[in-house]
């Protein structure tokens, strides 16, 4: 431990002895480490540990329903009863819903739209979170439907609506027009159990008519609710898997019409399908690849740094190895000076990940919802950059360290040797580092410029719908007292005022907005004359749409006509069905006048769309049906108003017209609806801006190593250099010399990186849209640009080269 110590105190009077290597090697291993530690940060809040507070979090687990098709899907409340009941493996199961409600208070005259979560009653007693201020509610509140109104507020809420009130209990907080009774306050920091998503406020399951109606606790075909799980002490996984498994089979033994071919499936809360983790996993993984490239890259010129300066030192460590150093001795005394430079550098890196850390938020989409992520460096992160930092310390310090802890003792220590820790194998060293950093700057460049032309490829081939002009508010109207039949005339009134306004081009209807994150109708209809194949799913998505949707979106209509303003409740059921549909159960025919059936009510074919973007910009072409939302009896809608100009200058007349139809309505949100759909890329957006800008500096921090070799072998030259000009060498014959001598590096690290990006390019195809992984106008762009930066990088010291003066060089030594 004492020579140790010493090592360490002499480390540090060397680096302070040299100033610019120390701040130059600190500061690339800040941003080689830093960078890791933000990504890792945003692994831990998004997938590692993404539910704050709550108790032995990693013992909880996703439970979702599996359709026949394969697809994810939220439960039923009966299932989940079955579920929760029957199961050994689990020692306790939670049920819950993202719910947006109509919320007033006693002294507000207008209610106003907040998120929250419907959860079962012993949703806080499986999770192990108690109330900061009352209590919360529990499995023996429930009585009954509608028998518990009760309400917990987030800390953020209740200082956000209730200005932090102490005496919040027992006040009243109206949730569409029905009183519920404040009786806690949830701790700081705990969001609820959907990832990404901070919570409101939280009310029991028993109260769904009120907070969500429409949706049933009865029905048992899979309906509204997220499941979770806490594992029992012992049980794994694949235990729980395997036993929720055997009781779905006796579901769909028991239940056929409603569970059959319905299945289940356990994962970690990390791989569920719902919530922000769903969206980001592949980006976080990619970008973690991509900060771990570029540490090595930070590695690698730390490494050249390293051997630069032991070219300077040569003679100290052939001293010290003369009076008796053992090269075990001298191996240590540099690996502790690697040491705390990687310390320094960790240090570093952890300031950069408390500034940078929350940098994530402001590429999150501005989605109406309560986003929020519990963001920022805590002990987790603190250990992650410690032993990242020694781990760092071996990866750039172990070769150099190696390499010159065998001093050839007989040419350092004579008067003038130059030769010793400058020979062959230390050059080679420094000439492969240069082709490792440059491989991995190719695939840098070449990830980012893939994500960047797949990000320019879907913004420039839409969705296959018009987004231009087209304002989107949202309503609901089932707060304010409507039915279902009050809702639609409320609805054809509000479209015709919205019509007479200046400026307005035509209004529509829709009641899930496509490519957005909430909202997806699904049926499963029978098909008039269509006999399923064995194990055939028939479940198909579907939206509820008004008169004239089709023209405002400027979907063509491919076969018969769209709907229109008599597809009213009273009138013959229509729908109208995109053309993978009609390709699908009516081939070589016209879908048109074919029946289906869906609810138990049958609906009649009247048009054929085109197909366009439902879910994802990267989906196949699927089924989907369009259903006349006057005739669905719908309470909520999203009124489509198309402009002439800027969306927006129309959003305080459309809430005018509104509001003077009934003021009690809630407008929930409005936007552009172009912007509103430009979110649907934003996971794409984050991997390539954020690969544009790592892949940046692991080309600057190559570049910087191709640079610090050259420069450096200019100096070790200087007398060749002076002879050759001496023997008339022109400065242009030099220039060409060191130039030539830096590019044979760059293009045989180019071609192994052009080799590796291609493999490479694979893992992200999944990222991609528009764009083969292995696209040739990347390539070339990525090879252009690498050889512009590496000549810059290569002239500058070549230039210094030319520069050299013969009698200075030749009397050098």
């Amino acid at each position: 431990m004492g020579n140790l110590l010493q090592d360490l105190r002499y480390g540090l009077r060397m680096l302070a002895k040299n100033p610019g290597f120390t701040a130059v090697a600190v500061l690339t291993l800040a941003l080689g480490i830093g960078g890791n530690s933000t990504v890792f940060s945003w692994v831990e809040a998004v997938l590692l540990h993404p539910l704050t507070l709550v108790r032995d979090s990693g013992r909880m687990v996703a439970i979702e329903t599996v359709m026949p098709n394969g697809e994810f899907h939220t439960s039923s409340y009966p299932d989940y009863k079955d579920y929760r009941d029957a199961s050994q493996t689990f020692s306790g199961m939670i049920g819950f819903e993202l719910v947006a409600v109509n919320t007033k208070l006693e002294s507000e005259e207008q209610p106003q739209r907040d998120w929250g979560l419907l959860v079962t009653e012993n949703y806080f007693d499986v999770l192990g979170v108690n109330a900061a201020r009352g209590r919360t509610f529990h499995a023996e509140d429930n009585r009954g439907a509608g028998s518990d109104p009760y309400i917990v507020l987030s800390d953020g809420y209740w200082q956000r609506r209730f200005g932090a009130d102490p005496g919040v209990l027992g006040k009243i907080l109206e949730i569409n027009r029905r009183a519920f009774t404040v009786i806690g306050v949830a701790p700081r920091g705990f969001n609820g159990t959907i990832v990404g998503i901070t919570a409101n406020y939280w009310v029991p399951m028993m109260m769904q008519p009120d907070v969500l109606p429409g949706e049933s606790l009865t029905y048992r075909a899979p309906t509204f609710i997220h499941l979770m799980g806490r594992l029992s002490p012992g049980a794994s996984l694949k235990q729980a898997q395997a036993e929720l498994g055997t009781i779905a089979s006796r579901l769909q033994r028991e239940y056929p019409e409603t569970n059959k071919d319905v299945g289940i499936s356990v994962c970690p809360v990390w791989k569920a399908h719902y919530g922000l983790q769903d969206f980001l996993l592949p980006v976080l993984a990619f970008l973690m690849v991509v900060v771990v490239l570029v540490l090595l890259i930070a590695c690698a010129n730390v490494a050249n740094l390293l051997l630069a300066r032991a070219t300077a030192r040569e003679k100290e460590t052939a001293i010290r190895a003369a009076m008796g150093a053992s090269r075990m001795r001298l191996l240590r005394q540099m690996l502790a000076e690697s040491l705390l430079l990687a310390l320094l550098g960790g240090a570093g890196g952890v300031f950069f990940a408390l500034w940078s850390s929350n940098f994530l938020v402001y590429f999150l989409p501005p989605a109406h919802l309560p986003i929020g992520l519990p963001l920022g460096v805590d002990s987790r992160i603190l250990i992650f950059t410690l032993a990242l930092s020694m781990a760092t310390a071996l990866i750039f310090g172990l070769a150099p360290a190696w390499q010159t802890s065998r001093p050839d003792l007989n040419a350092s220590l004579k008067e003038g040797g130059r030769t010793s820790s400058a020979g062959a194998s230390q050059h080679r060293l420094r000439s492969l580092l240069v082709v490792a950093e440059t491989a991995l700057a190719v695939v840098l460049l070449a990830g980012a410029g893939l994500l960047i032309r797949s990000l320019r490829a879907a913004e420039a081939a839409g969705p296959g719908f018009s987004t231009g002009h087209v304002l989107l508010t949202a309503i609901d109207l089932r707060g304010s007292g409507y039915t279902g039949d009050q809702s639609a005339a409320f609805f054809l009134r509000l479209l015709e005022q919205i019509k007479a306004l200046p400026g307005v081009k035509g209004a529509s209807l829709e009641r899930f907005v496509p490519l957005w994150f909430t909202g997806r109708g699904y049926t499963r209809p029978t098909i008039e004359g269509y006999t399923p194949r064995p194990n055939e799913d028939i479940g198909i998505d579907y939206n509820a749409v008004g008169p004239n949707y089709f023209a405002l979106m400027r979907i063509p209509i491919l076969f018969g006509r769209e709907l229109a303003d008599q597809d009213r409740l009273e009138k013959p059921l229509v729908c109208v069905i995109n053309q993978t549909m009609a390709e699908r159960f009516w081939p070589g025919q016209n879908a048109v006048g074919h029946r289906l059936n869906s609810w138990d009510r049958w609906w009649t074919v009247v048009g054929v769309a085109k197909d366009v973007k439902y879910h994802s910009m990267n989906e196949s072409p699927e089924p989907f049906m369009y259903f006349p939302l006057l005739q669905e009896t719908s309470t909520d809608a999203n009124i489509l108003v198309k402009t002439a100009g800027d969306p927006r200058g129309l959003l305080a007349p459309v809430r005018q017209k509104i509001h003077a139809l009934d003021p009690s309505v809630p407008i929930l949100d409005s936007d552009d609806l172009a912007g509103l759909l430009a979110v649907s890329l934003f996971a794409n957006r984050i991997a390539a801006n954020l690969a544009v800008v790592l892949g940046s500096l692991g080309l600057l921090l190559a570049s910087v190593g191709l640079y610090g070799v050259l420069s450096y072998l200019v100096g070790q030259r200087r007398h060749e250099i002076g002879i050759r000009m001496a023997l008339g060498a022109r400065p242009a014959d030099v220039l060409g010399l060191v130039v030539k001598q830096g590019m044979r590096l760059v293009l045989i690290g180019a071609v192994l990186g052009l080799g590796a990006a291609l493999a490479a390019a694979r893992l992200i195809a999944s990222l991609l849209y528009g764009v083969g992984s292995s696209d040739p106008l990347t390539f070339v762009a990525v090879s252009v640009v690498l050889v512009a930066v590496a000549l810059l990088a290569c002239y500058l010291p070549a230039r210094r080269a030319t520069k050299v003066d013969p009698m200075v060089a030749l009397r050098y030594e």
